[in-house]
């Protein structure tokens, strides 16, 4: 039996509002080779129970004790040359999504493809080059990227960061050389909210994000990184993209930001 192209991994705890929505955007997608598989752990108000009839899709029910060990167990499931991760609440933008990645990535085995995302109905474009300034200064949507399986057997989720993990897996595929390549198209809805941008965790979040910065940045490249975002009004440019601030705001400082990243 031929393995997909795409493994579509979905991680679930008590989601159920949530989960059908994410996973018919999967298969609605005109591109199908893929698999969709969903990791729960232990719900308990019916997630399971309301995840779409389909032979595309494999469930497993354990156990974790964070959202990369989910993640991680997924992976040790999937079967995909390529992983994304779309977390419930999220959704394909399109049913030509992953038709369209599939393009840039099908000639690729060991590297990152990804595109832009909407978010509370605003568009965020990503750069088309990714360079160590940007990646100092904000991550890559993780629900954008869709990842070359065997980035995962050679490092999979460092667990210890429950917040980040993603980020720190990110800067050390882009530290060991490996390519990133930008598709121009908006790959998801996605939705936030989750444990990151609660406020109990902006601490850890803050703690990990200077944790992850030592590891991958020499003590040099932090301090001339920290002085362009000095420069470039951070705080500034932070209040104008935060969900307090009105919409109209928050569209015309994405507008530019969008202009730099074309």
């Amino acid at each position: 039996m031929n393995k997909p192209f795409f493994s579509i991994i979905v991680v679930s705890l008590n989601a159920k509002d949530y989960i059908k929505s994410t996973i018919e955007s999967v298969l609605e997608q005109s591109f199908d080779d893929y698999e969709i598989v969903v990791k729960d752990g232990l719900s308990c108000d019916g997630t399971v129970d309301n995840i779409p009839t389909s032979d595309k899709i494999r469930v497993y029910e354990e156990k974790d004790t964070s959202i990369y060990d989910a993640m991680n167990q997924a992976i040790s499931y999937s079967e995909g040359k390529y992983l994304c991760f779309l977390n419930c609440g999220d959704y394909f933008q399109n049913k030509d999504v992953l038709k369209n990645i599939y393009e840039k990535a099908k000639d690729n085995d060991d590297c990152i493809v990804y595109g832009n995302y909407s978010r509370k109905g605003v568009v965020f474009k990503q750069p088309s080059k990714i360079t160590s300034f940007y990646l100092y200064r904000t991550p890559l949507c993780h629900q954008t990227m869709f990842f070359a399986k065997s980035l995962f057997d050679a490092k999979p989720y460092d667990t210890s960061y429950r917040i980040l993990a993603d980020y720190e897996h990110t800067l050390n595929d882009f530290k060991a050389g490996k390519e990133f390549l930008y598709v121009p198209v908006t790959v998801c809805d996605y939705m936030g909210e989750g444990v990151s941008e609660s406020p109990k965790m902006k601490a850890l979040k803050k703690q990990e994000y200077k944790s992850v910065q030592e590891k991958y940045f020499t003590f040099a490249e932090r301090k001339k990184f920290d002085f362009k975002l000095l420069l470039s009004m951070k705080k500034l440019r932070q209040k104008m993209i935060s969900d307090d601030a009105p919409k109209c705001v928050r569209k015309f400082y994405r507008f530019l930001v969008n202009k730099v990243n074309k």
